[in-house]
């Protein structure tokens, strides 16, 4: 799958928080996470619009804390503001809506059902963004949680992943990319 990863830009200014925990550094493994485990699962079509989920995904956060509803005010106010983006990495219009399910629904505890049209894609960025949890210690990252078996092969991955990145004085999502494949 060609991306042009270097047009995923993010700035602090597209968070209404400034985070440390769910700001650009966190968003940038996501999407790594999801590129490599859609990659895994040879889902290209989902994987495009999982990576499109994640770069969203915690924008709309207004803390760090549980949070049911970020997801669905992040793709009510930020979706609209990156469609442009999302177009020119060859999202088809018809599918904003499956990225606009996937990122309301990666804040809920529900699982959409596997026959869902948005399934494939939520569950690729919900294992993505678990496999970021070990950011918050050994013990936050739940191999239960993962829907995938290839993404609990990912687990020394993303620690290793975190462990380069964490400190990373600048957090672009294309040298994110470059030390991820450098792990694989």
């Amino acid at each position: 799958m060609h991306i042009k990863t270097a047009d995923f830009i993010l700035s602090q200014d597209y968070f209404d928080i400034s985070s440390s925990l769910h700001g650009i550094h966190h968003t940038c493994r996501v999407m790594c996470h999801c590129l490599i485990l859609g990659d895994m699962l040879k889902l290209e079509r989902e994987t495009r619009l999982a990576l499109c989920s994640a770069y969203i995904h915690d924008m709309a956060r207004k803390h760090d804390g549980c949070c049911h509803m970020h997801g669905t005010w992040a793709a009510e106010n930020k979706l609209p503001l990156f469609k442009h983006l999302f177009l020119s990495a060859g999202v088809a219009r018809k599918d904003f809506d499956e990225i606009t399910v996937s990122v309301s629904n990666h804040s809920l505890p529900e699982e959409l059902p596997e026959d869902h049209r948005a399934y494939m894609t939520t569950a690729i960025l919900k294992d993505a963004d678990a496999l970021d949890r070990i950011r918050l210690g050994e013990t936050n990252l739940d191999m239960k949680f993962l829907r995938f078996n290839e993404s609990r092969k990912l687990i020394a991955f993303s620690r290793e992943l975190y462990r380069r990145t964490n400190k990373e004085k600048d957090p672009a999502f294309a040298k994110f990319l470059t030390i991820a494949r450098l792990l694989i």
